[in-house]
């Protein structure tokens, strides 16, 4: 089961939206990304959120829609209550859109969902119209993408971390936090490849084209 999250953030365009609710069985609006789902046309399953950053219009618009008010003296995110909320209802494949620009740290914390779902069984992706980024579950495969830049950033430290088919390639090496060594790698290869062996690596794709990414 593969499901659609709208995260609070720059929202996604229209286009993008739809593709990906064309694609996958749940769409879930967080509070204020339910504003995608109206400027696409489209109407999401299911809305989580305290509704502290949703226009009360788009409320009354959808209100049909099922809700999962939350409370906004609370300890999570409405991000991370979506994405719970998309687990326990089956999902195996979450894709996260509207979940960077805006705040820094909302930002930032959208990322740690990325490890979240992976911690839980759960492949899960932050895709916009330009970056599709995913934490590197042993091993990921890039398809098509030569040309393409990729940043490769870990949380903390990453060990055992190899690339081929990159400008710069790696060989077992440990990436850590306080260098970011992984910015700006390019794709020269129709296939590529990126591993680490231990620890949490964050994979930016900033592709040119099709997308194609197996991880």
């Amino acid at each position: 089961m593969h499901a659609v999250i709208v995260l609070g953030g720059e929202l996604p365009g229209p286009a993008l939206l739809r593709s990906c609710a064309e694609e996958c069985d749940l769409t879930i609006a967080a509070d204020r990304g339910l504003a995608a789902f109206a400027r696409a046309g489209l109407m999401p399953d299911l809305l989580v959120g305290d509704m502290d950053s949703v226009d009360a219009s788009l409320l009354d618009r959808f209100g049909g829609v099922e809700q999962r008010r939350l409370n906004c003296i609370k300890d999570d995110t409405d991000g991370v209550d979506a994405m719970d909320i998309a687990i326990a209802r089956g999902a195996q494949r979450i894709t996260l859109l509207g979940a960077l620009g805006g705040r820094l740290d909302h930002a930032l914390a959208n990322l740690m969902l990325l490890v979240r779902a992976q911690n839980r069984g759960v492949s899960a992706q932050i895709l916009d119209e330009s970056v599709r980024i995913i934490r590197v579950d042993g091993s990921a495969v890039l398809h098509g993408a030569k040309g393409d830049t990729v940043s490769l950033l870990p949380l903390g430290q990453a060990e055992g971390v190899s690339l081929e088919g990159f400008f710069y390639p790696l060989s077992d090496h440990t990436l850590n936090s306080d260098h970011p060594l992984g910015v700006s790698n390019v794709v020269t290869h129709e296939e590529a490849r990126v591993s680490v062996r231990t620890g949490d690596l964050l994979l930016f794709h900033h592709y040119g084209g099709t997308l194609g990414m197996n991880s």
